[in-house]
């Protein structure tokens, strides 16, 4: 993190990173729901996650116009089985943002159970 960067602005990035990641794994669950051949209700299955989609599309956009405002723009998004990292530029100023798969796969499970309507009380 470099000087003139915030803690709450690295936390903004990486919230940032791990809802376009729920996003991407709810996308899959749901072409895996709704081509799945047992299961007899997919119907209610595709609702809740459905939902959960829209909760974390209304979020991703609620970070967007917060990086507008702070002017923050991420330039490059990158995973590998370590981790995620973004390149951003912060008022200009370049820096990189390291979210490892130790830290954050703990807390993804938990912002998926609270984006489907599960209860978590630890976000």
């Amino acid at each position: 993190m470099n000087a003139n960067t915030s803690y709450e602005e690295q936390n903004l990035i990486c919230s940032y990173l791990q809802l376009l990641l729920v996003d991407r794994i709810f996308h899959r669950d749901l072409q895996v729901l709704t081509n799945h051949p047992l299961l007899r209700t997919p119907v209610l299955y595709i609702e809740v996650l459905s939902s959960g989609m829209e909760r974390v599309t209304l979020l991703l956009s609620e970070i967007q116009m917060e990086f507008a405002r702070k002017d923050i723009r991420i330039t490059n998004i990158k995973s590998n089985k370590e981790g995620l990292w973004a390149d951003a530029k912060i008022r200009g100023q370049e820096m990189r943002v390291v979210f490892p798969l130790s830290q954050y796969k703990n807390e993804l499970y938990s912002r998926m159970r609270v984006y489907l309507g599960g209860m978590n009380h630890e976000i």
